[in-house]
């Protein structure tokens, strides 16, 4: 999935179980993950291996910054109606999401020769659903569904 929408689903599990910060992280990070191991499209749409974001070129950037700022738009239209310690609570959640994504690519584009994460970054890509053929009918119904349980789970925070 890409950034946006694992920052929304963060964002709405964390604010929906948690009143702890690092909890929050936590929620996120592992909601990343198992998000991650649904069937789902993101960059995999292209059928291209990009190692970094020195490889993406115009299309993936667009993709990736109009995704993030429609979903944490979306978000944020949700968290406003909270109160300030949940509003708190759900943007921690919803970094602890993206920071996987954050933590790879960062670290495989600024510092590509250091190898003491490289068992965590075959953890997320081994753990990483793999679109094999263009069937998108399923990856996009497991989105939908995401979303509409991202908003159940906001909806019940009011």
């Amino acid at each position: 999935m890409l950034g946006g929408i694992h920052f929304f689903l963060g964002s709405a599990l964390s604010s929906a179980l948690t009143q702890h910060i690092f909890i929050a992280f936590l929620i996120g990070f592992v909601s990343h993950h198992l998000s991650d191991y649904l069937p789902h499209l993101d960059l995999n749409i292209f059928f291209k291996n990009y190692q970094t974001i020195k490889d993406w070129d115009v299309k993936i950037w667009l993709l990736v910054v109009i995704e993030f700022i429609i979903f944490v738009l979306f978000t944020f239209y949700f968290i406003g109606k909270l109160d300030f310690n949940l509003q708190k609570i759900a943007v921690i959640g919803g970094l602890g999401a993206i920071f996987p994504d954050i933590f790879t690519l960062g670290i495989k584009t600024l510092l590509p020769n250091l190898k003491i994460f490289n068992f965590y970054f075959n953890f997320h890509k081994n753990f990483h659903f793999k679109l094999k053929n263009k069937n998108y009918l399923l990856p996009i119904i497991i989105e939908i569904l995401l979303i509409i349980f991202g908003v159940i789970l906001f909806l019940g925070n009011f």
